[in-house]
């Protein structure tokens, strides 16, 4: 008698979900974290919570995630998509790109402004994460203050270019 076959779960799928649920694990509690469908480089938007209050602030995260590290000295390596660089340097929130190493149990992060801008030319290009960057040892401070400081700086120059167009 021949045994049922029954469809097999990716490993891919499994390092995604362990990315994920490390990326929540660490996030404040009382954050907004959102799970963003059929993306294009947004796999994760954080609306920042200050008390109880939701004040719009928000950046969205880019996860990647592999079994082990691809890395060499001081810095952790990710393969980016050109496509995928340009289409996050265009929309409005902030962006930072994790990536999570299941046999360090451990995640890398960057603010994709850091990334210097691929050649046109190329399909993909290399990024370098620092390892100083550990996620697990996030200043959550820090990135409020970013992303306050960014926020406010486009909704500056949104206010700029209404009082240029023409009536």
């Amino acid at each position: 008698m021949t045994s049922k076959k029954f469809p097999i779960r990716p490993r891919s799928h499994a390092l995604e979900d362990k990315s994920e649920n490390f990326f929540k694990s660490i996030v404040p509690p009382e954050w907004i974290v959102r799970r963003l469908d059929r993306d294009y480089g947004r796999d994760i938007q954080v609306e920042i919570t200050q008390g109880n209050e939701a004040r719009g602030e928000e950046f969205t995260v880019q996860l990647k995630a592999s079994d082990a590290s691809t890395g060499s000295g001081d810095n952790e390596r990710q393969v980016f998509k050109v496509t995928t660089y340009n289409y996050l340097k265009r929309i409005l929130p902030v962006v930072m790109i994790v990536k999570y190493v299941d046999s360090e149990h451990e995640a890398y992060w960057i603010w994709l402004r850091d990334i210097p801008e691929p050649s046109l030319d190329q399909e993909t290009f290399t990024i370098h994460i620092p390892r100083t960057n550990q996620y697990s040892r996030i200043d959550w401070g820090k990135v409020v203050s970013h992303v306050d400081a960014v926020t406010g700086a486009k909704l500056d120059a949104g206010l700029a270019l209404r009082s240029i167009q023409p009536k």
